[in-house]
């Protein structure tokens, strides 16, 4: 009898570790790199391209992007937008896993309608942000 609560105690203890794992990207702003986009038509969610969505990983997808600047320094600056995690991608391997730096959740990739309007993104940012992802909508 004891073996089995115990048993259960730890497969209850495994769902709870991955549950608040997979919660664990929502909350608290991190830094990420991001890069931006002006191709296509529809997103991965199946809605057309439009200012405010970004591609992000799958897991992600239905979030809301709250992106703030990264200062030199490495703090937290001013708050650059709101974006709708509607699209994903794969993004550059980097590192040769296989695995695409959107795909991985290490860039996070703007929608902007113009090649002007990404550049200028990437001049802003210098291809780092801080972004926190919260559930709601756009």
């Amino acid at each position: 009898m004891v073996k089995r609560v115990i048993s259960c105690l730890f497969v209850i203890g495994i769902l709870l570790l991955t549950v608040l794992s997979a919660k664990a990207d929502e909350g608290e702003p991190f830094k990420m790199y991001t890069t931006a986009y002006h191709h296509g038509e529809i997103t991965a969610s199946g809605v057309p391209v439009r200012r405010g969505i970004c591609a992000v990983k799958r897991e992600w997808m239905g979030l809301t992007a709250v992106v703030y600047a990264y200062n030199p320094d490495g703090s937290i600056g001013d708050l650059l937008g709101y974006w709708e995690c509607l699209d994903t991608g794969f993004g550059g391997d980097a590192d040769g896993d296989g695995v695409g730096s959107i795909e991985a959740g290490k860039v996070i990739d703007m929608y902007f309608p113009t090649l002007e309007e990404c550049q200028e993104w990437m001049e802003q940012t210098g291809g780092k942000v801080y972004v926190q992802l919260v559930d709601a909508e756009g």
